[in-house]
């Protein structure tokens, strides 16, 4: 059985325009993929600034940066778990440990990292921050955040 050339050619021009069909299928892909992570860090944007600056007060400019940019982190692969090494910025000072617990709370009703169920957890942990004398105040202001921005 022999294939003439003609046939070998149309086969590899037929094989040349899938692949540049699966290309241009990939780089359209890749497009809305940027460009949904840039209105990810739109968003993400404003509330990173704000937090930063509320939690300047408590642990400084250097560690409110440093917070607020493994949260980011965190949210940008779905896990917050690798938040938990921030916990040592805190020490052996409750009040900061529980600062942290309050914001890393926020930070995950806000951008929805979180289980349905869990939901409601971060509801009821943010309501008792409020309560607290210590961490009060800070979980005031974020509890108003997120009421203007229709979160609550």
């Amino acid at each position: 059985m022999s294939v003439s050339i003609e046939t070998l050619t149309n086969q590899i021009q037929e094989l040349q325009d899938n692949f540049l069909k699966s290309v241009e299928t990939i780089n359209t892909a890749i497009a809305k993929i940027q460009e949904e992570q840039k209105k990810n860090e739109d968003i993400l944007a404003p509330f990173s600034a704000f937090l930063t600056v509320e939690l300047t007060p408590y642990f400084g400019a250097k560690e409110s940066l440093a917070i607020v940019e493994k949260l980011r982190r965190c949210r940008a692969i779905s896990d917050y778990r690798y938040f938990i090494p921030m916990y040592k910025i805190a020490g052996e000072d409750l009040n900061k440990r529980q600062l942290l617990k309050l914001v890393s709370a926020v930070h995950r009703f806000k951008f929805g990292g979180y289980k349905s169920t869990e939901k409601y957890a971060l509801k009821s942990e943010i309501k008792y921050a409020k309560a607290c004398n210590e961490c009060g105040q800070l979980a005031n202001i974020l509890y108003n955040r997120l009421m203007k921005e229709g979160l609550w």
